[in-house]
Parts: C-alpha cells; sequence; structure tokens
C-alpha cells in the first residue's frame, strides 16, 4: 500500500513537470536561452517578465524607429560647376579656360573703291596703284589663356550674374614673301608674325535650369568692354607687309544652352566700336602712324565677331570647350595716302577665322 502511494505521488510529479514545460511562458523563456547562446561573447541577456519586460520593451521599440542627424554629413562635388550630389545645378564661382589656337587670316587693301572684290572684278587697265593681300594658305597656331570671375554666382541676390572676363591669345604665324625689284629679280624671304589678343569685359549673366528636376543650368548673358589686337609684322625683314594694331571698347551678347550631361551648345557675338588702325597699348610709333598715313588722311572703321562652339564637363571639375569664331574689321580711308593710286582714300578689310579648343576647370 505504502510503495503504490509513493508510485503515485511520483507520476504526478512528472505529469505537472510537462504540463509546466508545455506553457506559453516557458517555451518563451527557453527560446530566449537558446537565442542567448548563439550571440557573441560578452552580450547579456536580460530576461524580464511582466510589467518591467513590458516597459523594456516599448522603450527599445521607440528608440530602433528614432533617427537622430549625423555630426557630420560629406557630399562629393559632382563637378558640374559646384553643385553638390543630384540637385538644382549651381553657376561656377571661377572658370579656367587654357588651349590652343588655329587661325587663318586675310588682309586686303584696295585703292580707291569701297571694297576689295569690287577693286579685283575691274578690268587689268583700271587696277592702278599699290595693294596688300595677305592669305593664310597653311593656319598658324596659338596659345590661349581665359578667365572668368563670378564671386556672386551662386547667392541669391540679383547681382549674382555680375563678373568679369579676362583673356589673352598669342598666335605665330610665318609666311613666304616674295619680293621683285625694279630690274625684274625676286628674293623670297620667310616672315615671322605674332598675332595678339587681350580682353577686360565685365559681364552680367541670368542663370536658368533645365531637365526633370533642374540639374543642369544655362544662362543668357550681356558683355561689354575693352578689346586689343595686334598683328605685328617682324621689321627686320623689310616686308611689304604691313601689320595692323587695333584698341577699341566692345559690347555683345552670350548664350548657353544645356545639351546633355556632358555638352552645352554655347554661342556669343559682338559688336566692336570704331576699332580703327595705328592705336596700341604702347602709344604712338612711327609703324603705327604709318598704317593711316600709307592710305589716307582719316579712318573710319566697324567690326563684328560671332563664335559658335560646344562645351562641357568632362570628370570632376574638369571640362572640355571647342568653339569655331570668326571676326571682321572693315577700314575706309579718305584723303591722300603716301602709297601709290592711294590719292582718294581706299578700303582695307581684315578677317580672321579660328578654332579654340582647350581644357576647363570650375570652382
Amino acid at each position: 500500500m505504502t510503495n503504490a502511494r509513493h508510485s503515485l505521488i511520483h507520476w504526478g510529479m512528472r505529469c505537472a513537470l510537462v504540463v509546466a514545460l508545455a506553457a506559453p511562458p516557458a517555451l518563451a523563456t527557453a527560446a530566449k536561452r537558446e537565442a542567448a547562446v548563439d550571440l557573441a561573447p560578452g552580450v547579456v541577456v536580460l530576461d524580464l517578465e511582466g510589467d518591467a519586460g513590458r516597459m523594456l520593451g516599448t522603450q527599445l521599440e521607440s528608440a530602433s524607429h528614432a533617427t537622430s542627424a549625423p555630426f557630420l554629413e560629406v557630399a562629393l562635388d559632382s563637378g558640374s560647376g559646384g553643385t553638390v550630389g543630384d540637385g538644382v545645378a549651381r553657376p561656377p564661382l571661377a572658370r579656367l579656360t587654357l588651349g590652343g589656337t588655329t587661325t587663318w587670316r586675310n588682309y586686303c587693301a584696295r585703292p580707291g573703291v569701297k571694297s576689295c572684290g569690287e577693286y579685283d572684278r575691274l578690268p587689268a587697265n583700271e587696277r592702278l596703284g599699290d595693294t596688300v593681300s595677305y592669305s593664310s594658305s597653311v593656319p598658324y597656331l596659338g596659345i590661349s589663356a581665359e578667365l572668368e570671375l563670378q564671386p556672386l554666382a551662386q547667392s541669391a541676390s540679383l547681382l549674382r550674374g555680375l563678373g568679369v572676363a579676362l583673356g589673352y591669345r598669342r598666335g605665330y604665324a610665318s609666311t613666304n614673301v616674295t619680293l621683285v625689284s625694279d630690274a625684274g629679280q625676286s628674293t623670297t624671304r620667310e616672315v615671322a608674325a605674332t598675332d595678339s589678343v587681350l580682353t577686360a569685359q565685365a559681364m552680367y549673366r541670368y542663370f536658368f535650369g533645365m531637365g526633370a528636376s533642374r540639374e543642369r543650368f544655362g544662362y543668357a548673358g550681356l558683355r561689354a568692354g575693352l578689346l586689343t589686337r595686334a598683328f605685328d609684322v617682324d621689321a627686320s625683314a623689310e616686308s611689304p607687309l604691313t601689320g595692323t594694331h587695333r584698341v577699341f571698347p566692345s559690347v555683345g551678347l552670350e548664350v548657353s544652352v544645356p545639351l546633355v550631361d556632358w555638352a552645352r551648345l554655347e554661342g556669343a557675338g559682338q559688336f566692336f566700336v570704331s576699332p580703327r588702325p595705328g592705336k596700341g597699348l604702347g602709344g604712338g610709333s612711327s609703324a603705327l602712324d604709318a598704317e593711316l598715313r600709307d592710305y589716307g588722311t582719316a579712318v573710319s572703321s566697324f567690326g563684328w565677331e560671332a563664335e559658335l562652339g560646344v562645351a562641357g564637363d568632362i570628370w570632376g571639375p574638369f571640362g572640355y570647350s571647342l568653339r569655331f569664331r570668326l571676326t571682321r574689321f572693315q577700314d575706309t580711308f579718305t584723303g591722300a595716302g603716301t602709297r601709290v593710286g592711294w590719292d582718294a582714300g581706299g578700303v582695307a578689310a581684315e578677317t580672321y577665322s579660328s578654332l579654340h579648343w582647350g581644357i576647363t576647370a570650375s570652382y
């Protein structure tokens, strides 16, 4: 009887243990203990039940959804003139262009007419007087540099479009000139010349964004300032070729329209105000005076320039620029000049056709 009672108690305790282990709290506690085994060493798992467990769980859940601002956030410059990321593009504060030029020059001077073509169409017996002709059958190369500064370009002020543009170009030309003496003997000489251009202009640009998110910018603007152009012929060569020296104001328009992320269509035009020959930065000289004295006693001149090309960004702040530029001067002389046949003045025309290519760096 005693043995039967002990056996019943023993089996009852086993059944109670099985029921306790099978209950949900027990299963949850076991799962937590198994998960704690898989954690890295040094990680402490708190097993809280009741109100303490519910409070801790609420706090942990709130912390998991909270966001905090980073102490320092750095974004890389995309290179599009100061634009950071994929936001709205901003124009650069400064842009430097370094490159070269390939130039063709044509010059003609004809007496007693209003254009070189008019003189050349005359019968041979009516083409009297000294003439000057220069044509570049082979283009000459040169170097160029241009700096654009717009310190307020990234501000919200109406003055953000103000800036200055400074430029320098110098080409080196060489040509063979044939001299014919009174006795009919001819001599061929190589004549060297330099083509120099200085530019100092103020500018104002109106910027506009393009694209779905305005990630590309274009502009339309106005330029005005002072230009110089000097074609110097080596005086030691004793050549009949003459150079020209001009200092003159200019005013013009420019536009840039983005086509794709890496290319913009750019164009510009300028009008030159009285670009008379015989004026140089170094003051007067006998050579400068001869540019007027040889052809007449007074001169009136006009000129213009037009250009069209493409530019864009390559990598980071670096980009490219490729433009074709056409420059034209025309001088009308009156009065008697010292050259033969220039008793009533005449006309001279000077044309430069050039390719400008270079690498740009923007900040």
